[in-house]
């Protein structure tokens, strides 16, 4: 079995795409005409009168799912059983593993349809280790081995049965049909259009989006779901895939993806074309970020202006606050006992390229520094925290200069990774965006 979804697999390449919109519907209709999720649409769910919001939500949540470091899929997957538990009912919960296993396997089965409706269907080769890798990120939905089929071939047995023997007509998906057939809210960016005219675009949109999902059912699903496509629905689903994909295939990568993935493949990108940031060495460390006064020296002035700095944008409180400026000062200590050659005071741009440093307070400063981004403690760094940090949202930048961050490439940075790496910056051997972000260089 191959390891959870990551960089250059094919989850990564298919499930953040724009185009699986156009399949989603069919994974939502597969998903809600199973009695169990069935039961639990009808009875919790706002359809009838938010019909796309669901769409949103499960797009939203497939790209947390995917494009996450395991901290970021554990948070999500917790997100989602604490919705869950709260749906259930006489007969039915939607915690149970088999309702939650043909869940997680419709988005997998929505994947191989999209490329086959598109035009550009996966190998034997590539539908096998797409499914693998979808097997292996199971583990992060709460499915274990007995809760899904071990191989492709046992999974298409699986999914014949469950559509022949299981699937009908539920009220839930009674609920999600008359959904496709409304209208949805127009966007702020269309808030202008008057009421009526937006209402003609919207249902129009809407019911041909019915009308390519039930086409893209098999004859003996749209008959017993009560599906029928119109008779220009092959040629209209064929149209818009096979455009989609045609379309898809001329966009800049940031474009073919939803938001989260595409900062994630924009990210993956970068990191690619420039494995790791150079340091700025010695002498280009101290005089675009160390001398913070400009004054051509180091002294006890400059650090405290760094550790003010991080202090204000971490919004530390007193106690954190104090420790910071307590490790600061006992670096700056241990600088000038080990780079004041002439004994000044102060250490020089020279001294301090040429000093050796082996001390351990600049560590104990970048562990504090470390601390204060890790807001809820848990031993992590997280990208939001490290976004934060340098004063912006996680953009692509943001997040390539994290992973690089990430020694172990395990998908997590641990408060002890970030503290090195931090140090590393300092000492200009590493690159870090800490100098532009935080710091200012000039």
């Amino acid at each position: 079995m191959t390891s959870l979804p990551g960089p250059g697999s094919l989850a990564w390449k298919y499930s953040g795409l724009w185009r699986f919109g156009i399949v989603l519907g069919r994974a939502l209709v597969l998903e809600t005409a199973h009695p169990v999720i069935g039961a639990g649409v009808a009875e919790f769910s706002t359809y009838r009168t938010r019909p796309w919001r669901r769409a949103e939500q499960t797009m939203l949540s497939i790209q947390r799912m995917i494009y996450s470091d395991t901290r970021g899929r554990e948070k999500e997957t917790a997100r989602l059983d604490r919705m869950h538990k709260h749906i259930k009912g006489e007969g039915y919960s939607a915690l149970d593993p088999a309702a939650k296993a043909w869940v997680y396997l419709t988005l997998f089965e929505g994947i191989v349809t999209m490329c086959r409706a598109g035009g550009d269907p996966l190998s034997p080769e590539d539908e096998e280790r797409l499914y693998d890798e979808w097997i292996a990120g199971g583990v992060f939905f709460g499915l274990g081995p007995q809760d899904m089929p071990a191989t492709i071939a046992d999974f298409w047995v699986y999914f014949e049965r469950t559509t022949t023997e299981v699937l009908e007509r539920t009220q839930g998906l009674k609920d999600l049909i008359e959904a496709l057939d409304k209208g949805f809210p127009a966007p702020r960016a269309l808030e202008f259009l008057p009421a009526p005219v937006w209402h003609l675009i919207s249902v129009t949109m809407a019911r041909t989006y019915a009308d390519i999902t039930a086409t893209l059912l098999s004859p003996e699903l749209q008959e017993r779901l009560g599906m029928r496509p119109s008779a220009i629905g092959s040629a209209l689903t064929s149209v818009v895939c096979r455009g989609a994909a045609l379309l898809e295939s001329v966009l800049p990568l940031s474009l073919r993806y939803m938001p989260v993935a595409s900062v994630a493949q924009t990210s993956e990108h970068q990191v690619r074309l420039s494995p790791q940031s150079p340091g700025l060495g010695g002498s280009e460390i101290f005089s675009r970020v160390l001398d913070q006064n400009d004054d051509g020296v180091l002294s006890w002035a400059d650090l405290a202006a760094s550790a003010r700095v991080i202090a204000w944008r971490l919004d530390l409180d007193e106690k954190e606050e104090t420790a910071l400026y307590d490790t600061f000062h006992a670096w700056w200590q241990e600088l000038r006992e080990m780079a004041d050659a002439d004994g000044s005071g102060t250490v020089s741009r020279e001294e301090y390229s040429a000093a050796v440093f082996e001390g351990s307070a600049l560590r104990a400063a970048m562990d504090a520094v470390a601390a204060g981004v890790d807001k809820d403690d848990d031993g992590y760094v997280e990208l939001a925290e490290y976004a934060h940090l340098l004063g912006g949202a996680p953009e692509p930048e943001v997040v390539a200069s994290f992973r690089q961050l990430d020694t172990d490439s395990d998908g997590r940075l641990t408060v002890a990774e970030f503290a090195v790496g931090l140090g590393e910056f300092f000492l200009g051997r590493k690159g870090s965006l800490v100098d532009r972000h935080l710091l200012g260089t000039r």
